[in-house]
């Protein structure tokens, strides 16, 4: 019985988090490449060395092709 509910809790909060998850993908509003990365290397960079940064929230200016 014990080992019944551990299962069913456990498969719960399985569907919870994949609930979770794919709303979480559903509402993301930025398109960029980078997805929801809060920056990388490559992109301090970029950033760094450009003179007039990108106005454009789409590009991160991680190298994705």
């Amino acid at each position: 019985m014990t080992q019944n509910i551990i299962v069913l809790i456990i498969i719960v909060f399985a569907v919870v988090y994949s609930v979770y998850a794919v709303l979480k993908n559903i509402r993301k509003k930025d398109t960029s490449p980078c997805g929801d990365c809060n920056g990388c290397d490559v992109k301090k960079e970029i950033l760094k060395n450009s003179k007039i940064p990108s106005k454009n929230p789409s590009t991160c200016g991680c190298t994705s092709k």
